[in-house]
């Protein structure tokens, strides 16, 4: 796994220790999701480079398909992860630990693809930088494509703008969560709650307890958290074009019809010019 430039002012998320081993053992690709980005891959050109590739969801997919994708990601737990699940499998990925703001590979790319990941960390500035840095690191003519959920998306994180349901943050934890078997027989069980919502800043912080389960008993606890930025489609709109990027569009999720008020998640397609 390469280490190439620094991570600076490393953002703190919930991507380490018993939560990267879940999203190893159980976070799957939608179908649809999958056949999106590979679409891009295909038709806009190679290299590519998944950004906040984790423990492999689509990266490993893509390298299947005998793709040339590489991957980077903040967590050395979730790349770790990813380079066991590759070994598995004869593949040999190029893996960098790196914050998105803080990109620095020796390589251009046709296209690059982000899922889920813009905004993680709660840095404005720094999103302004990722984006920047995206298109450094394209060659002419590339693509960014990227999934954002809007901050609306979800009525019970949506009514905590409102003064009064801030005030009732942070919530208290679940009593139980999501609890599934891993392949060597441990079960791992999420817990999440909400911590707090500046309305201003547009900053959500939340929580996520991981739990390992053996012989029906909890043997070790881990609590993680994560700040994101939310962001409305047009407030994304200005920080591409202040990136450099020209031609951009919005699609209503992983289709190819341009976004309506109903659509929950949004996916920006950009082109760097030349």
């Amino acid at each position: 796994m390469a280490e190439a430039g620094t991570v600076e002012n490393e953002p703190h998320t919930w991507h380490y220790g018993l939560i990267a081993r879940w999203w190893a053992e159980f976070n799957e690709p939608e179908p649809t999701e999958l056949a999106f980005y590979r679409a891009f891959v295909e038709r806009d050109g190679q290299p590519a480079l998944d950004l906040g590739c984790g423990t492999g969801r689509l990266l490993l997919p893509l390298l299947r398909a005998e793709l040339d994708v590489d991957g980077s990601d903040l967590s050395a737990d979730m790349l770790a992860h990813c380079q066991k699940r590759a070994a598995r499998e004869g593949l040999s990925p190029r893996l960098y630990r790196q914050a998105v703001h803080a990109l620095e590979i020796p390589r251009s790319y046709r296209t690059i693809f982000m899922c889920g990941v813009f905004g993680i960390g709660g840095q404005r500035a720094h999103d302004a930088e990722a984006l920047r840095r995206c298109y450094d690191h394209l060659a002419p003519g590339g693509t960014l494509v990227f999934s954002h959920e809007v901050p609306y998306s979800g009525a019970g994180m949506w009514s905590t703008w409102l003064p009064e349901e801030r005030r009732k943050l942070p919530q208290e934890w679940p009593t139980e969560g999501s609890r599934r078997r891993a392949a060597d027989g441990d079960e791992l069980e999420l817990r999440f709650r909400q911590v707090g919502l500046d309305p201003l800043e547009q900053r959500l912080t939340i929580q996520l307890k991981a739990l390992l389960w053996r012989s029906e008993r909890v043997v070790a606890e881990e609590v993680h958290t994560l700040q994101t930025t939310l962001y409305f489609r047009n407030e994304l709109l200005m920080l591409l074009a202040q990136a450099g990027f020209g031609e951009i569009d919005v699609f209503g999720g992983y289709t190819d019809a341009a976004a309506t008020a109903d659509d929950t998640t949004l996916v920006f397609v950009a082109k760097k010019g030349g």
